[in-house]
């Protein structure tokens, strides 16, 4: 992008700012030895840093204000050596295509009790995975723009699920087991959650008031057993499949991308509702 002509009066202004800015950076002594084995770490970090702190200050607390050591100046919501990237769905498919044999989502291997090594999956396995997971959504008739809820403490495939929501153009809504069922029920009917993934854990709770839920079509089960998990329940029209199962749907009925634009919503989160019901927030799918 061609920079804009400034006069000497904003050119002072800036030039000022920006040794201020130079002044609040923060040191990076011994911070190169810990980044050099990372291969998805940005190369200016090795030099300044990711952020620099700037000389403004909050109005209460003692806490800095931050911001990118690429743009210390203004806000932008693209970097300039990489325009295209202008989403999260962007974002994911630059990482696969750079580091597609790296390291990516690791779970921990527990046998007899205790905790063994990680087992990766590389960011060209999760890719893979997450086109399989937004085109078995696609095979059971989830329309793009539907919401879809993720009830389950963090693991792999929630990372998976949400890349897939980026990808095909659904909004995920996390739904926080420790807010309690009455939270979870008026989340997803607040939201109108189309779909739902869960674990066996939570699997059961759901079911017990899933009839004040008319909205939702589809619950998927993360970790369930395709002999143990029911195939129907008593609210008419919902189908409960496991993740696996989706998984093979999808790989066998793969779809091309349906990307989002930046200005789309991309996830909706809801605050603990400690003054009374939760409150929503909506977080958008340009990178600011």
């Amino acid at each position: 992008m061609a920079r804009e002509e400034e006069g000497p009066a904003m050119m002072d202004a800036a030039e000022r700012r920006l040794r201020v800015v130079s002044a609040h950076l923060e040191p990076q002594a011994g911070a190169t030895a810990g980044l050099a084995s990372n291969p998805t770490a940005g190369e200016y970090a090795h030099v300044q840093g990711y952020s620099v702190v700037l000389p403004e200050k909050l109005q209460t607390g003692k806490w800095n204000v931050y911001r990118s050591a690429e743009s210390p100046l203004r806000l932008i919501n693209r970097f300039p050596a990489t325009p295209d990237i202008g989403t999260l769905h962007d974002n994911f498919v630059y990482a696969v295509e750079t580091f597609t044999d790296c390291r990516y989502l690791g779970t921990r291997v527990c046998a007899d009790g205790a905790v063994g090594d990680y087992k990766w999956m590389t960011y060209g396995e999760a890719s893979t995975s997450r086109t399989a997971i937004g085109s078995g959504l696609i095979y059971h008739g989830i329309s793009e723009g539907a919401r879809i809820g993720l009830y389950f403490i963090n693991r792999p495939e929630w990372i998976i699920i949400d890349h897939a929501c980026a990808a095909y153009s659904y909004v995920s809504v996390p739904l926080y087991d420790t807010l309690g069922p009455d939270a979870v029920q008026f989340i997803v009917n607040h939201a109108t959650v189309e779909t739902i993934f869960c674990v066996p854990q939570t699997l059961s709770t759901l079911l017990s008031f899933l009839t004040q839920m008319p909205c939702v079509r589809l619950i998927v089960v993360v970790g369930g057993d395709n002999a143990n998990t029911p195939s129907t329940t008593a609210a008419a029209g919902v189908e409960i499949i496991t993740y696996s199962r989706l998984h093979s749907q999808g790989k066998m009925s793969s779809q091309t991308y349906r990307p989002p634009k930046p200005e789309d919503v991309a996830t909706i989160c809801y605050t603990s509702g400690t003054t009374g019901t939760p409150k929503r927030e909506l977080f958008f799918l340009m990178r600011t």
